[in-house]
């Protein structure tokens, strides 16, 4: 009796801290869509005066001003496209950190993949070789 006792008052304190952490976790306000779509375009939009460095991570005032710049496109309504397509026609297509999904920049999508998958087709063909091996093998041998 004890016992079942003591797993029902487990089962009501893990309750108890679950229902807590749901409350916690709903008083913080979910992040806007405009803030989330303004956060990852600043992660994608190369800074002008830096090597390799979104807006993002930059503090360069071309940057800053960029960033600016950014936010007012996306308060205004403009879309993602929108702003990435006025990113490249001042800046070049060297403006934006993501290549093109599209023509030969496609493989630096395909590459990677493809080497995942043919990886994972290869252990499972080892390890598929390596199980019939020894479902066959002579019983004096096995251990």
């Amino acid at each position: 009796m004890t016992k079942v006792l003591g797993s029902r008052i487990s089962w009501g304190v893990l309750f108890v801290v679950a229902a807590g952490l749901l409350v916690v976790g709903s008083i913080n306000p979910p992040v806007s869509s405009a803030a989330a779509r303004i956060s990852r375009l600043d992660s994608i939009i190369k800074c002008p005066a830096c090597e390799d460095l979104s807006i993002a991570q930059s503090a360069a005032p071309s940057a800053v001003t960029l960033r600016n710049q950014v936010a007012g496109w996306v308060h205004q309504g403009w879309s993602n496209a929108r702003v990435e397509q006025a990113v490249v026609a001042d800046y070049g297509p060297g403006g934006l950190l993501l290549p093109p999904a599209a023509g030969i920049d496609r493989a630096l999508y395909l590459v990677p993949l493809g080497a995942i998958g043919a990886a994972a087709a290869a252990l499972g063909w080892f390890l598929w070789r390596r199980q019939r091996r020894d479902a066959f093998a002579q019983p004096s041998a096995r251990r």
